[in-house]
């Protein structure tokens, strides 16, 4: 049994094949670019910090010493 995919990849590549017979017969040139990097340039960080940013930043923990006194307050209580 022959997948749909693979009759459609056939029939799409001899048309292209088609396409460039007749692009080179009608006195086309090819031409090599530059290639793609092989490590795209990373995104360019803002400057500026987002107000809401900041507010989303996760707090720190608590130390062992407020702890404890935070104990200490819950227990008097």
């Amino acid at each position: 049994m022959t997948d749909n995919f693979i009759l459609a990849a056939n029939q799409r590549q001899s048309q292209l094949e088609a396409a460039k017979a007749a692009f080179f017969a009608s006195g086309g040139q090819m031409q090599i670019g530059p290639g793609v990097p092989d490590h795209p340039l990373p995104p360019v960080r803002k400057s500026t910090i987002d107000p809401e940013t900041v507010l989303k930043r996760k707090k720190p923990a608590l130390s062992r010493t407020e702890r404890g006194t935070l104990r200490k307050m819950a227990a008097s209580i």
